[in-house]
Protein backbone atom coordinates (compact mmCIF):
# COMPACT_ATOMS: atom_id res chain seq x y z
CA UNK A 1 0.00 0.00 0.00
CA UNK A 2 1.50 3.33 -1.08
CA UNK A 3 2.06 6.32 1.17
CA UNK A 4 -0.77 8.42 -0.27
CA UNK A 5 -3.22 5.52 -0.13
CA UNK A 6 -2.35 4.84 3.51
CA UNK A 7 -2.82 8.52 4.34
CA UNK A 8 -6.13 8.74 2.48
CA UNK A 9 -7.42 5.69 4.35
CA UNK A 10 -6.37 7.19 7.72
CA UNK A 11 -7.82 10.60 6.82
CA UNK A 12 -11.19 9.13 5.84
CA UNK A 13 -11.40 7.07 9.01
CA UNK A 14 -10.49 10.03 11.19
CA UNK A 15 -13.34 12.00 9.58
CA UNK A 16 -15.80 9.14 10.18
CA UNK A 17 -14.79 8.73 13.83
CA UNK A 18 -14.98 12.48 14.41
CA UNK A 19 -18.48 12.58 12.92
CA UNK A 20 -19.61 9.73 15.19
CA UNK A 21 -18.28 11.27 18.38
CA UNK A 22 -18.56 15.03 17.96
CA UNK A 23 -22.09 15.28 19.35
CA UNK A 24 -21.29 13.12 22.39
CA UNK A 25 -18.16 15.16 23.09
CA UNK A 26 -20.09 18.41 22.84
CA UNK A 27 -22.68 17.23 25.38
CA UNK A 28 -20.08 15.81 27.77
CA UNK A 29 -17.63 18.71 27.64
CA UNK A 30 -19.83 21.08 29.63
CA UNK A 31 -20.38 18.48 32.36
CA UNK A 32 -16.69 17.58 32.55
CA UNK A 33 -15.60 21.21 32.75
CA UNK A 34 -18.13 21.96 35.45
CA UNK A 35 -17.11 18.98 37.61
CA UNK A 36 -13.39 19.62 37.04
CA UNK A 37 -13.72 23.26 38.01
CA UNK A 38 -15.61 22.26 41.17
CA UNK A 39 -12.82 19.83 42.13
CA UNK A 40 -10.13 22.46 41.45
CA UNK A 41 -11.95 25.06 43.55
CA UNK A 42 -12.38 22.56 46.41
CA UNK A 43 -8.69 21.60 46.28
CA UNK A 44 -7.53 25.18 46.22
CA UNK A 45 -9.91 26.13 49.02
CA UNK A 46 -8.55 23.33 51.19
CA UNK A 47 -5.00 24.42 50.33
CA UNK A 48 -5.82 27.95 51.44
CA UNK A 49 -7.02 26.68 54.80
CA UNK A 50 -3.88 24.62 55.33
CA UNK A 51 -1.63 27.53 54.51
CA UNK A 52 -3.51 30.14 56.53
CA UNK A 53 -1.41 29.54 59.65
CA UNK A 54 1.59 31.70 60.46
CA UNK A 55 4.41 30.42 58.27
CA UNK A 56 7.07 31.99 60.47
CA UNK A 57 6.43 29.37 63.16
CA UNK A 58 9.38 27.25 64.24
CA UNK A 59 7.43 23.99 63.85
CA UNK A 60 6.99 23.55 60.12
CA UNK A 61 4.32 21.32 58.61
CA UNK A 62 5.93 21.79 55.18
CA UNK A 63 3.94 24.59 53.61
CA UNK A 64 6.17 24.02 50.55
CA UNK A 65 4.36 20.69 49.96
CA UNK A 66 7.61 18.88 49.15
CA UNK A 67 7.27 15.79 51.34
CA UNK A 68 7.97 14.63 54.87
CA UNK A 69 11.72 14.58 54.27
CA UNK A 70 11.69 18.31 53.61
CA UNK A 71 9.46 18.82 56.66
CA UNK A 72 11.98 16.94 58.83
CA UNK A 73 14.87 18.98 57.45
CA UNK A 74 13.05 22.29 58.04
CA UNK A 75 12.27 21.37 61.62
CA UNK A 76 15.97 20.65 62.08
CA UNK A 77 16.79 24.16 60.88
CA UNK A 78 17.24 23.53 57.16
CA UNK A 79 15.33 26.65 56.12
CA UNK A 80 16.40 30.25 55.68
CA UNK A 81 14.34 33.15 57.04
CA UNK A 82 15.93 36.03 55.17
CA UNK A 83 14.87 39.06 57.22
CA UNK A 84 15.68 41.10 54.09
CA UNK A 85 14.33 44.50 53.06
CA UNK A 86 11.69 44.87 50.36
CA UNK A 87 12.68 45.71 46.79
CA UNK A 88 10.49 48.62 45.77
CA UNK A 89 9.47 49.38 42.19
CA UNK A 90 7.35 52.11 40.66
CA UNK A 91 4.67 50.22 38.76
CA UNK A 92 1.68 50.57 36.47
CA UNK A 93 -1.43 48.59 37.34
CA UNK A 94 -3.84 47.73 34.53
CA UNK A 95 -7.11 45.81 34.44
CA UNK A 96 -7.38 44.60 30.85
CA UNK A 97 -11.07 43.74 31.22
CA UNK A 98 -12.22 47.18 32.39
CA UNK A 99 -9.45 49.28 30.81
CA UNK A 100 -8.72 50.77 34.23
CA UNK A 101 -5.10 51.87 34.70
CA UNK A 102 -3.18 53.44 37.58
CA UNK A 103 0.36 54.76 37.22
CA UNK A 104 3.05 55.58 39.79
CA UNK A 105 2.06 52.76 42.13
CA UNK A 106 4.67 51.49 44.60
CA UNK A 107 4.87 47.68 44.74
CA UNK A 108 7.33 45.96 47.07
CA UNK A 109 8.67 42.41 46.74
CA UNK A 110 10.98 40.31 48.90
CA UNK A 111 11.83 36.69 49.64
CA UNK A 112 10.73 35.90 53.18
CA UNK A 113 12.02 32.31 53.41
CA UNK A 114 13.36 29.57 51.19
CA UNK A 115 14.82 26.07 51.09
CA UNK A 116 17.37 24.91 48.53
CA UNK A 117 18.85 21.46 48.02
CA UNK A 118 19.96 19.41 45.04
CA UNK A 119 16.41 18.94 43.75
CA UNK A 120 14.20 21.66 45.24
CA UNK A 121 14.20 25.43 45.37
CA UNK A 122 11.11 26.41 47.33
CA UNK A 123 10.62 30.14 47.90
CA UNK A 124 8.02 32.26 49.67
CA UNK A 125 7.66 35.67 48.00
CA UNK A 126 6.07 38.47 50.02
CA UNK A 127 4.45 41.19 47.87
CA UNK A 128 3.20 44.43 49.42
CA UNK A 129 0.57 46.28 47.38
CA UNK A 130 0.23 50.02 47.89
CA UNK A 131 -2.90 51.80 49.04
CA UNK A 132 -3.21 53.30 45.57
CA UNK A 133 -3.42 49.81 44.00
CA UNK A 134 -6.54 49.08 46.05
CA UNK A 135 -8.56 51.04 43.49
CA UNK A 136 -8.09 48.02 41.21
CA UNK A 137 -7.16 45.08 43.47
CA UNK A 138 -6.93 44.35 47.19
CA UNK A 139 -4.97 41.50 48.74
CA UNK A 140 -8.03 39.64 49.97
CA UNK A 141 -9.50 39.63 46.43
CA UNK A 142 -6.51 37.75 44.96
CA UNK A 143 -7.20 34.34 43.46
CA UNK A 144 -4.39 33.76 40.95
CA UNK A 145 -0.99 35.39 41.54
CA UNK A 146 2.27 34.76 39.69
CA UNK A 147 5.36 36.29 38.10
CA UNK A 148 5.21 35.37 34.38
CA UNK A 149 8.74 36.48 33.45
CA UNK A 150 10.56 35.52 36.66
CA UNK A 151 14.20 34.46 36.23
CA UNK A 152 16.31 33.11 39.09
CA UNK A 153 20.05 32.88 38.50
CA UNK A 154 23.15 32.56 40.67
CA UNK A 155 26.58 34.17 41.00
CA UNK A 156 27.93 31.99 38.15
CA UNK A 157 25.14 33.05 35.75
CA UNK A 158 23.54 29.62 35.98
CA UNK A 159 19.80 30.03 35.48
CA UNK A 160 17.94 27.92 38.03
CA UNK A 161 14.47 28.91 36.90
CA UNK A 162 13.08 30.56 33.77
CA UNK A 163 9.53 30.02 32.46
CA UNK A 164 10.34 29.63 28.74
CA UNK A 165 13.19 29.37 26.26
CA UNK A 166 12.09 32.67 24.72
CA UNK A 167 12.38 34.37 28.11
CA UNK A 168 15.83 32.83 28.60
CA UNK A 169 17.02 34.25 25.28
CA UNK A 170 15.77 37.70 26.31
CA UNK A 171 17.48 37.40 29.69
CA UNK A 172 20.72 36.22 28.06
CA UNK A 173 20.78 39.21 25.72
CA UNK A 174 19.93 41.67 28.50
CA UNK A 175 22.80 40.34 30.63
CA UNK A 176 25.32 39.62 27.84
CA UNK A 177 25.54 35.92 28.68
CA UNK A 178 26.41 35.01 25.08
CA UNK A 179 24.25 31.86 25.07
CA UNK A 180 20.92 30.96 23.62
CA UNK A 181 18.47 28.56 25.24
CA UNK A 182 19.82 25.38 23.60
CA UNK A 183 23.47 26.27 24.23
CA UNK A 184 22.74 27.03 27.87
CA UNK A 185 20.99 23.67 28.30
CA UNK A 186 23.89 21.81 26.67
CA UNK A 187 26.44 23.55 28.92
CA UNK A 188 24.38 23.08 32.11
CA UNK A 189 24.02 26.85 32.43
CA UNK A 190 20.24 26.50 32.47
CA UNK A 191 18.63 23.95 34.77
CA UNK A 192 15.40 22.50 33.41
CA UNK A 193 12.89 23.11 36.20
CA UNK A 194 9.23 22.53 36.89
CA UNK A 195 7.15 24.70 39.19
CA UNK A 196 3.88 24.89 41.07
CA UNK A 197 2.68 28.22 42.40
CA UNK A 198 0.41 28.68 45.41
CA UNK A 199 -0.82 31.94 46.96
CA UNK A 200 -0.62 31.13 50.68
CA UNK A 201 -1.60 34.36 52.45
CA UNK A 202 -3.80 37.31 51.58
CA UNK A 203 -3.81 39.73 54.44
CA UNK A 204 -3.90 43.53 54.65
CA UNK A 205 -1.77 44.84 51.78
CA UNK A 206 0.31 41.66 51.61
CA UNK A 207 0.13 38.61 49.38
CA UNK A 208 2.50 35.71 50.01
CA UNK A 209 3.01 33.20 47.22
CA UNK A 210 5.03 29.98 47.30
CA UNK A 211 7.07 28.99 44.26
CA UNK A 212 7.89 25.27 44.46
CA UNK A 213 10.63 24.90 41.85
CA UNK A 214 12.10 21.45 41.21
CA UNK A 215 14.49 19.70 38.86
CA UNK A 216 13.63 16.95 36.43
CA UNK A 217 15.50 13.88 35.21
CA UNK A 218 19.10 13.70 36.41
CA UNK A 219 19.51 17.46 36.91
CA UNK A 220 20.85 18.80 40.21
CA UNK A 221 20.85 22.37 41.41
CA UNK A 222 24.34 23.87 41.88
CA UNK A 223 25.70 24.88 45.27
CA UNK A 224 24.86 28.51 44.68
CA UNK A 225 25.87 31.16 47.21
CA UNK A 226 23.69 33.97 45.85
CA UNK A 227 20.32 33.89 44.12
CA UNK A 228 19.43 36.81 41.87
CA UNK A 229 15.74 37.56 41.29
CA UNK A 230 14.72 39.31 38.05
CA UNK A 231 11.18 40.12 36.96
CA UNK A 232 9.12 42.90 35.44
CA UNK A 233 5.53 41.64 35.75
CA UNK A 234 3.06 40.42 38.32
CA UNK A 235 -0.13 38.81 37.04
CA UNK A 236 -3.19 38.79 39.30
CA UNK A 237 -6.77 37.63 38.98
CA UNK A 238 -9.66 38.20 41.35
CA UNK A 239 -11.78 35.66 39.48
CA UNK A 240 -12.04 32.19 40.97
CA UNK A 241 -10.96 29.39 38.65
CA UNK A 242 -8.79 31.63 36.45
CA UNK A 243 -6.15 29.68 34.52
CA UNK A 244 -2.57 30.87 34.52
CA UNK A 245 -1.99 33.24 31.64
CA UNK A 246 -5.59 34.47 31.65
CA UNK A 247 -5.30 36.92 34.58
CA UNK A 248 -7.03 40.24 34.01
CA UNK A 249 -4.72 42.44 36.13
CA UNK A 250 -1.05 43.12 35.37
CA UNK A 251 1.49 45.08 37.38
CA UNK A 252 4.42 46.33 35.29
CA UNK A 253 7.61 47.27 37.15
CA UNK A 254 11.24 46.23 37.55
CA UNK A 255 12.35 44.08 40.48
CA UNK A 256 15.99 43.02 40.67
CA UNK A 257 17.56 41.88 43.93
CA UNK A 258 19.90 39.31 45.49
CA UNK A 259 19.23 36.71 48.16
CA UNK A 260 22.16 35.24 50.08
CA UNK A 261 22.19 31.46 50.45
CA UNK A 262 23.31 30.24 53.90
CA UNK A 263 26.34 27.98 54.23
CA UNK A 264 24.22 25.03 55.38
CA UNK A 265 22.64 25.03 51.91
CA UNK A 266 25.53 25.89 49.58
CA UNK A 267 27.93 23.65 51.53
CA UNK A 268 25.50 20.73 51.61
CA UNK A 269 27.05 17.28 51.51
CA UNK A 270 25.64 13.92 50.48
CA UNK A 271 26.25 10.48 52.00
CA UNK A 272 26.57 7.34 49.87
CA UNK A 273 25.17 4.00 51.02
CA UNK A 274 26.29 0.71 49.46
CA UNK A 275 24.63 -2.68 49.26
CA UNK A 276 26.03 -5.34 51.61
CA UNK A 277 23.35 -8.04 51.49
CA UNK A 278 20.23 -9.16 49.61
CA UNK A 279 17.65 -11.92 50.11
CA UNK A 280 17.55 -12.46 46.35
CA UNK A 281 20.37 -11.86 43.86
CA UNK A 282 17.80 -10.71 41.31
CA UNK A 283 17.22 -7.62 43.51
CA UNK A 284 20.07 -5.11 43.49
CA UNK A 285 20.39 -1.48 44.63
CA UNK A 286 22.76 0.18 42.18
CA UNK A 287 23.02 3.51 43.98
CA UNK A 288 21.74 5.12 47.17
CA UNK A 289 22.59 8.73 48.04
CA UNK A 290 21.42 10.50 51.18
CA UNK A 291 20.74 14.25 51.13
CA UNK A 292 19.52 16.75 53.71
CA UNK A 293 15.96 16.35 52.50
CA UNK A 294 15.72 12.81 51.15
CA UNK A 295 17.38 9.67 49.81
CA UNK A 296 17.67 8.90 46.11
CA UNK A 297 17.74 5.23 45.17
CA UNK A 298 18.23 3.36 41.90
CA UNK A 299 17.40 -0.34 41.94
CA UNK A 300 17.34 -3.06 39.31
CA UNK A 301 15.19 -6.18 39.50
CA UNK A 302 15.52 -9.13 37.16
CA UNK A 303 12.13 -10.27 35.90
CA UNK A 304 10.70 -11.87 32.78
CA UNK A 305 11.63 -10.34 29.40
CA UNK A 306 9.35 -7.63 28.12
CA UNK A 307 7.51 -8.69 24.94
CA UNK A 308 8.39 -6.79 21.81
CA UNK A 309 5.81 -4.20 20.81
CA UNK A 310 3.88 -5.52 17.79
CA UNK A 311 4.51 -3.97 14.39
CA UNK A 312 1.71 -2.07 12.68
CA UNK A 313 1.82 -0.94 9.05
CA UNK A 314 0.22 2.46 9.66
CA UNK A 315 2.51 3.19 12.61
CA UNK A 316 5.59 2.18 10.61
CA UNK A 317 4.42 4.56 7.89
CA UNK A 318 4.01 7.37 10.43
CA UNK A 319 7.49 6.78 11.91
CA UNK A 320 9.03 6.89 8.44
CA UNK A 321 7.84 10.46 7.88
CA UNK A 322 10.25 13.35 8.40
CA UNK A 323 9.49 15.71 11.28
CA UNK A 324 8.50 18.50 8.90
CA UNK A 325 6.13 16.31 6.86
CA UNK A 326 2.60 17.83 6.98
CA UNK A 327 1.21 14.31 7.46
CA UNK A 328 3.05 14.01 10.79
CA UNK A 329 0.58 15.55 13.20
CA UNK A 330 -1.08 14.73 16.49
CA UNK A 331 -4.48 13.93 14.97
CA UNK A 332 -3.08 11.23 12.73
CA UNK A 333 -0.88 9.76 15.48
CA UNK A 334 -3.81 9.74 17.91
CA UNK A 335 -6.03 7.94 15.45
CA UNK A 336 -3.35 5.37 14.57
CA UNK A 337 -2.69 4.65 18.25
CA UNK A 338 -6.40 4.33 18.98
CA UNK A 339 -6.86 1.84 16.14
CA UNK A 340 -3.85 -0.20 17.34
CA UNK A 341 -5.41 -0.55 20.79
CA UNK A 342 -8.40 -2.31 19.21
CA UNK A 343 -6.30 -5.06 17.62
CA UNK A 344 -5.79 -8.58 18.98
CA UNK A 345 -2.01 -8.13 18.69
CA UNK A 346 -2.04 -5.11 20.99
CA UNK A 347 -4.43 -6.76 23.47
CA UNK A 348 -2.12 -9.77 23.71
CA UNK A 349 0.88 -7.45 24.22
CA UNK A 350 -1.01 -5.61 26.97
CA UNK A 351 -1.97 -8.91 28.65
CA UNK A 352 1.66 -10.02 28.76
CA UNK A 353 3.05 -6.71 30.01
CA UNK A 354 0.30 -5.85 32.52
CA UNK A 355 1.73 -5.58 36.03
CA UNK A 356 5.36 -6.01 34.98
CA UNK A 357 6.28 -2.65 36.55
CA UNK A 358 3.90 -2.79 39.53
CA UNK A 359 6.36 -2.69 42.40
CA UNK A 360 6.21 -1.21 45.90
CA UNK A 361 9.44 -0.09 47.57
CA UNK A 362 9.98 1.45 51.00
CA UNK A 363 12.81 1.84 53.51
CA UNK A 364 13.25 1.09 57.21
CA UNK A 365 16.03 2.16 59.53
CA UNK A 366 17.57 0.32 62.49
CA UNK A 367 14.69 1.46 64.71
CA UNK A 368 12.08 0.01 62.37
CA UNK A 369 10.82 3.42 61.21
CA UNK A 370 9.29 3.31 57.74
CA UNK A 371 10.09 5.79 54.95
CA UNK A 372 8.11 5.94 51.71
CA UNK A 373 8.42 7.81 48.42
CA UNK A 374 8.43 11.60 48.62
CA UNK A 375 5.01 13.06 47.84
CA UNK A 376 5.67 16.47 46.32
CA UNK A 377 5.17 18.62 43.23
CA UNK A 378 7.49 16.65 40.97
CA UNK A 379 6.99 13.15 39.57
CA UNK A 380 8.69 10.50 41.66
CA UNK A 381 9.26 6.77 41.46
CA UNK A 382 9.97 6.18 37.76
CA UNK A 383 9.87 2.58 36.51
CA UNK A 384 10.90 1.09 33.19
CA UNK A 385 11.49 -2.41 31.91
CA UNK A 386 13.82 -3.55 29.16
CA UNK A 387 13.26 -6.26 26.58
CA UNK A 388 15.90 -8.24 28.47
CA UNK A 389 13.67 -8.26 31.54
CA UNK A 390 15.46 -5.74 33.77
CA UNK A 391 13.08 -3.53 35.77
CA UNK A 392 14.76 -0.23 36.68
CA UNK A 393 13.38 1.86 39.52
CA UNK A 394 14.48 5.41 40.45
CA UNK A 395 12.96 7.38 43.30
CA UNK A 396 13.41 9.79 46.20
CA UNK A 397 12.39 8.71 49.71
CA UNK A 398 11.54 10.68 52.85
CA UNK A 399 14.66 9.39 54.61
CA UNK A 400 17.01 12.30 55.41
CA UNK A 401 20.38 13.02 56.98
CA UNK A 402 18.45 13.80 60.16
CA UNK A 403 17.16 10.19 60.21
CA UNK A 404 20.65 8.95 59.38
CA UNK A 405 21.50 5.34 60.35
CA UNK A 406 24.50 3.07 59.84
CA UNK A 407 22.32 0.56 58.02
CA UNK A 408 18.97 0.74 56.26
CA UNK A 409 16.82 -1.91 54.62
CA UNK A 410 15.19 -1.50 51.23
CA UNK A 411 11.96 -3.53 51.06
CA UNK A 412 10.54 -4.76 47.76
CA UNK A 413 7.02 -6.08 47.13
CA UNK A 414 6.78 -7.42 43.59
CA UNK A 415 4.53 -10.00 41.94
CA UNK A 416 3.70 -11.75 45.18
CA UNK A 417 7.30 -11.73 46.45
CA UNK A 418 8.82 -9.75 49.33
CA UNK A 419 12.57 -9.22 49.26
CA UNK A 420 15.06 -7.07 51.18
CA UNK A 421 18.36 -5.40 50.38
CA UNK A 422 20.59 -4.14 53.21
CA UNK A 423 22.58 -0.93 52.69
CA UNK A 424 25.49 0.33 54.77
CA UNK A 425 26.55 3.92 55.25
CA UNK A 426 29.71 4.89 53.40
CA UNK A 427 31.92 7.98 53.41
CA UNK A 428 30.62 11.44 52.57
Amino acid sequence: MGKEKIFKNIQENIAIENFRTVHKKHERTKKILQSTLTVMICCLSITGIVFAKDISTQLYDNFFMTGKGMETAMNEGYIENTDMEYENANTTVENTETGEMIEDVETKVKVSEFVMDDFNLSITFDVELSEKAKEIITADEVWEFNFPDLVISDENNIVLYCPTGVRYNEFSQENNLGLDYNEAMDKNMYIGSGVNIIPVQREGNHVKVVYNIYTGGNSHYPKSKTLTIDMTKINISKEEGTSMGEEEITLIGDWHFDVEVPEKMYNRQSVVYTQIDTTNEDYQVESATLYDTGMEITAKIKTEPKPKYPSFLEHDFYDSLSDDDPLKNVDILGYISWKECQTDAYKEYYRKTYGLTDIVIYLTNENGEKFTLVQGPSENGSKSISEEGILTFEGMFDFTKYNEAEKIIVHFEYRGQTEEVVLKKGDE
